[in-house]
């Protein structure tokens, strides 16, 4: 009989593998499944024997420390079995039957017919929490009875008034005997209906739910003398109701910059560190001329700055060459690319032959041409004389650039009460500043917000102040920043698209008259103006010219307009 071959064991060898690994895998899933049966039997265990000892006190000792109804029974426990712990949280509540009518309809009159029972045990299983929850009603053995109370009703809505389900409503009330601290979630309509609420002035309420604002009652104090919402006030057989809105959070974008400003690289030769390369030509006593030897000066030669790539570049602006020319001598200078290739006239017009004294670049794409440099050709017929370069610039504009560090403040318009002489008191007001990088992003509930920035005025601004944020929404907002003064006014010229740019604004009040042409974000900013009231009209072809008076300028004005 032939024996297996070398390549006949390695076969036999992998399949053996891969049926011992597919073997190892299931037992492993068998395990797993075994593990995690026997930790849901564990909580289900915990949560019956919790069920189990509520059901064996009597009807009025059923109910939760702090909880509506009261009662010895921690709203909040745990139990650990195994090494693993199981979070246990007990909800006892009063329920309303309807086979008799509900609220002011009940035929007897009681809202309270029994209580419900939720027990709900935790656990951690397979990256995620899971929970078993027992619910039991237990009835009272007799008649239904009235605990002497009222109903609290807890209404949660968002901003458009829909109901928002699973909310976390928190309810205290350290004046009630025994003292109520119970946290509990509304329903699919948004609603927390609580009979058998004790009679108090005192009902602490706070509603929050992840990634959404927060609402809540407030306490009248020495500055808060008309809080709104106050407490709530729970009344024996009566239906107290609160309704509370929030919503998802809106994210507000604040970027802070410069305006745009004219830098100007210049060399006057007086040394060659700005000089990328010359052939036939030198930096001589703070000029450049031809090179030259016993036999006298080149009749040609040329010299190259170095790149210049500016950062946050919005335009290039001028070049300009200086010379000095003897008769048979010329000196023709050119833009060279990064590359250190020359412009195509096609980009530059007359780049190729050159120019002398200046020429303009602002038709250049900063996109294509992000960086530039300055070449010349020196010539001359004679070895006598030489032609000299002076000096040569370039000039660009840079900006907007981040300004970092900047304080400001925002506040909102809804307000949770007010003082004792009637001013407002706003629920929101935020000092904050951006960051290192010009940047700040802030979680804010829909609402609108003013912004102060006190250290600047503000030039321009792309989306201007009032900011009118929705629910859930991202808005973003570049304030260009300049020198402080003590009052300003930014008009914000807008139509039903957005900003309107190339607007005439005039400002106006007695002998002060000025008009400004509103920027690409539709912006056209005053300063240094007096304290006092103003006129302004802004007028562009197409839209009917918009005039308003009676305008207080005092401190920093953010004043819209809207044409049409």
């Amino acid at each position: 009989m032939r024996g297996m071959s070398f390549m006949d064991v390695i076969i036999g060898t992998a399949l053996v593998l891969i049926i011992f690994t597919a073997l190892i895998g299931i037992l492993r899933s068998s395990l797993q499944v075994a593990a995690l049966a026997k930790t849901r039997s564990i909580a289900t265990t915990i949560a019956e024997s919790q069920m189990e000892y509520i059901r064996s006190l009597s009807y009025d000792q059923v109910g939760t420390v702090g909880g509506i109804p009261a009662g010895t029974i921690p709203q909040t426990a745990s139990s650990t079995q195994n090494g693993i712990t199981f979070p246990m949280r007990t909800l006892i509540e009063y329920v309303d039957d309807p086979a008799d009518g509900t609220g002011s309809g009940d035929s007897s009159g009681i809202t309270t017919d029994y209580k419900r029972i939720k027990v709900s045990v935790s656990y951690y299983a397979n990256g995620h929490t899971q929970t078993v929850d027992l619910v039991s009603n237990y009835a009272p053995q007799g008649l239904e009875t009235t605990t002497g109370g009222g109903t609290l009703k807890i209404s949660v809505v968002n901003a458009t008034g829909a109901g928002v389900a699973g909310a976390t409503v928190h309810i205290t009330n350290t004046s009630a005997l025994p003292a109520i601290d119970l946290s509990t979630f509304s329903d699919v309509s948004g609603t927390v209906f609580l009979p058998g609420a004790p009679t108090s002035t005192q009902y602490q309420i706070t509603v929050s739910k992840n990634g959404y604002s927060s609402a809540q009652t407030y306490a009248r104090d020495a500055t808060n003398q008309n809080p709104t919402p106050g407490y709530l006030t729970v009344v024996k057989n009566q239906t107290t109701t609160g309704t509370f809105a929030i919503d998802l959070f809106s994210t507000l974008n604040v970027r802070t910059y410069s305006p745009i400003a004219t830098s100007t690289f210049a060399d006057t030769f007086s040394s060659g560190a700005n000089i990328a390369s010359a052939s036939n030509a030198a930096v001589s006593a703070g000029d450049v001329e031809l090179s030259s030897d016993v036999n006298g000066y080149a009749f040609s030669g040329s010299v190259q700055s170095v790149s210049q790539s500016p950062t946050y570049l919005a335009g290039w602006g001028t070049a300009t060459a200086t010379t000095s020319l003897p008769a048979g001598t010329s000196v023709r200078f050119h833009i060279m690319n990064g590359a250190g290739a020359l412009l195509p006239d096609t980009a530059l017009p007359g780049n190729a032959s050159g120019f002398t004294g200046s020429v303009s670049l602002a038709s250049l794409s900063t996109t294509t041409y992000p960086t530039l440099a300055l070449s010349a050709d020196l010539s001359t017929n004679s070895t006598t004389t030489t032609p000299i370069l002076q000096g040569w610039s370039l000039s660009y504009a840079r900006g907007p650039i981040p300004l970092p560090n900047i304080p400001f403040s925002l506040a909102g318009t809804k307000t949770i009460g007010s003082t004792g002489a009637g001013a407002p008191i706003y629920k929101t007001s935020v000092a904050n500043s951006t960051d290192a990088t010009g940047f700040r992003a802030l979680s804010l509930e829909w609402d609108a917000y003013t912004l102060a920035v006190s250290t600047y005025d503000t030039v321009s601004v792309c989306n201007a102040p009032p900011y009118s944020l929705s629910p859930g929404t991202t808005s973003d907002t570049s304030l260009i920043l300049a020198t402080s003064t003590t009052n300003m006014a930014l008009i914000s010229v807008r139509d039903a698209n957005g900003a309107v740019p190339g607007a005439s604004v005039t400002l106006s009040n007695g002998g002060f008259n000025k008009t400004v042409v509103t920027d690409s974000c539709g912006s056209a900013y005053f300063g240094s103006l007096t304290n006092a009231s103003y006129s302004v009209s802004a007028a562009k072809n197409g839209y009917t010219t918009f005039n308003a008076s009676g305008i207080s300028i005092s401190g920093h004005v953010f004043y819209p307009v809207s044409l049409e």
